[in-house]
């Protein structure tokens, strides 16, 4: 958390922080990676039902958005759909999600197709 007054520790400007200020911090990889190497760090993790193996490439599962930071709602929605084993109820949602997504690719690749198709018969200019 950074602060206005440099005079102040990170851990001063936690105890002080309003809800807006909290809901502002953004975790960058380096960050991340320099929690991530702490005992303490990585024995929440575990509590939290991340094993050792997942917590290597936890970022870019944290990262949602693909942003290459993380936010708090971020770290909250994540963390709290990796707790514990994957469920039937998982395993079909993600099913769902891909077929509906696979629609909406067939979709759009129709709906662009006619457009597409002349430019494709264009002669091509070379460089």
């Amino acid at each position: 958390l950074h602060t206005v007054n440099k005079d102040k520790s990170p851990y001063d400007a936690l105890r002080t922080a309003t809800w807006d200020d909290i809901k502002a911090v953004v975790i960058t990889p380096e960050i991340f990676e320099s929690l991530r190497i702490k005992p303490e760090f990585r024995e929440i993790l575990r509590d939290l039902d991340i094993p050792d193996e997942e917590q290597v490439d936890l970022f870019d599962t944290l990262d949602v958005d693909g942003g290459g930071t993380i936010d708090l709602e971020e770290l909250v929605q994540v963390i709290w759909k990796l707790r514990g084993d994957a469920r039937r109820s998982d395993i079909v949602s993600v099913g769902l999600m891909l077929r509906n997504l696979q629609g909406a690719i067939h979709c759009l690749e129709t709906s662009v197709a006619p457009t597409i198709a002349p430019i494709a018969r264009l002669p091509h200019i070379s460089p």
